[in-house]
């Protein structure tokens, strides 16, 4: 895959050498949609384990005085949305049609995640790049299991975008 050499940097809730967890998935498919858009396709299908999961994590983190966050709507946004604005439990950082950025921030630690549609020969790379730093000892504590879990769920959504968009073997 040498085209992808030269596609951008995706942006980080920090440098990369101060993150505590760092994780890309890829999928390169025919068509160039947005950024928004692959948005939508990743969370098209609910995920009745997923809910379930952020559940748990909602009733764990509560324990800590996190706030809760209630996982994924499944009720997509039709209209693009603008900085300052959620999408979901993420704050819009950043829009543009081949960026998305998000983040989510409490005590004990910060994510952005940057969702990326890159044009490359055979038509378009869409990556989700998912960046954290922790905050104090519950937010390391909370990414020992959420971290392994994270890539399985990225990689899960991404099959969502397979089945919006026509993948490139």
């Amino acid at each position: 895959m040498p085209e992808t050499l030269s596609l951008p940097a995706p942006q980080l809730v920090a440098p990369r050498e101060e993150l505590y967890f760092y994780h890309v998935n890829s999928l390169k498919i025919q068509e160039h949609p947005t950024a928004f858009e692959v948005y939508n396709a990743l969370f098209s299908k609910r995920s009745a384990w997923l809910g379930a999961a952020f559940w748990v994590r909602d009733q764990i983190s509560a324990l800590a005085g996190v706030a809760k966050i209630k996982g994924f709507e499944g009720k997509r946004k039709t209209t693009l949305p603008e900085v300052g604005e959620k999408l979901d439990f993420f704050l819009v950082e950043h829009i543009e049609d081949r960026e998305l950025v998000l983040t989510s921030r409490d005590k004990h630690l910060s994510v952005m995640t940057t969702f990326s549609v890159d044009a490359i020969s055979e038509g378009a790379l869409v990556r989700i790049t998912s960046s954290v730093i922790t905050h104090n000892w519950f937010g390391k504590l909370y990414m020992l299991p959420v971290g392994p879990a994270h890539k399985f769920i990225a990689w899960n959504m991404l099959r969502n975008v397979s089945s919006t968009f026509s993948v490139l073997k």
